[in-house]
């Protein structure tokens, strides 16, 4: 199993590669990037990739913002975006306006979520949604869920959710 450091990172030799079902999923860790928010992006796959059997990793979909995660419907539009660790008021808020049909998921690592629990909830007055907005939070020893084999064994029942 991955081993956090002391700063409570994973320790990444460049890149991280992780299996969820029959899908294997290798993600590059880039300069400017945490291992913290390749850890999220894997673990956020884990967990819906079954229901989102495409789901793809910074997919450009030539839209303003690149998600973390990203399913596409049958018309190219997004059904699934997901971001990982931190993501400011004005994107939140662009989203959930601009895709009112996709299922979008905010992953964190944190004490609470209670300040951004207000943040999307601020987001959301006035917005005409037909999709979810899921706010998780990831347990601090969540590298647990990647076995030395890379499989992900992460549910629901492993995080904090909040459904809006």
């Amino acid at each position: 199993m991955p081993r956090m450091t002391a700063r409570g990172e994973l320790p990444l030799a460049g890149k991280l590669t992780v299996r969820a079902g029959s899908r294997k999923l290798v993600l590059a860790k880039r300069a400017w990037e945490s291992e913290r928010h390749v850890l999220l992006k894997a673990l956020v796959f884990g967990l819906y990739v079954g229901r989102y059997p495409d789901l793809a990793v910074e997919r450009r979909i030539g839209h303003r913002y690149t998600p973390d995660l990203i399913a596409l419907g049958p018309d190219d539009g997004p059904v699934f975006w997901g971001e990982c660790g931190e993501t400011g008021r004005e994107k939140l808020a662009h989203l959930v306006r601009a895709f009112p049909a996709t299922h979008l998921v905010l992953a964190k690592q944190v004490a609470s979520l209670v300040p951004y629990e207000a943040m999307v909830r601020a987001s959301l007055v006035r917005a005409r949604r037909r999709a979810p907005v899921e706010l998780l939070n990831l347990p601090a020893n969540a590298t647990r869920f990647i076995g030395d084999d890379g499989e992900i064994t992460i549910g629901v029942g492993d995080v904090a959710l909040v459904r809006f």
